[in-house]
């Protein structure tokens, strides 16, 4: 099945400059997010249940998972093993777009839903 993300509903990020669009099966999520300026994120440390598999389309990020900071240039993939405490830091000059899969799915970011965040801040 094919996904046309500009069918999915912008999912609001509060606070950060960013496009999300999120697209869920049985198993696993992808979220696509696009961040068309650079800049920081301020986005808290946190974790969650799920693990998480990130892979930058274009553009870069900056991201720190268990103390240790990482760029993340097109092409690059990051993985995320479930409760690691993580957050992405910094976007790059150019912007950046990437994906975000999750498994279990993220149902709380799920148009209409009704499940609390699956996020945990220490």
């Amino acid at each position: 099945m094919k996904i046309n993300w500009d069918e999915h509903e912008e999912l609001k990020a509060e606070g950060i400059a960013l496009s999300r669009r999120f697209a869920f099966g049985q198993e696993m999520s992808c979220l696509k997010v696009v961040a068309d300026q650079s800049g920081d994120l301020g986005l808290p440390q946190h974790w969650h249940e799920n693990e998480q598999w990130v892979v930058v389309i274009e553009g870069s990020i900056r991201f720190v998972c268990d103390g240790t900071e990482y760029e993340l240039n097109a092409g690059d993939v990051a993985y995320i093993p479930a409760r690691q405490r993580h957050t992405a830091t910094f976007v790059g000059e150019q912007g950046a777009v990437l994906l975000e899969f999750s498994a279990p799915p993220r149902l709380d970011l799920a148009p209409g839903s009704i499940i609390p965040s699956s996020m945990k801040y220490d």
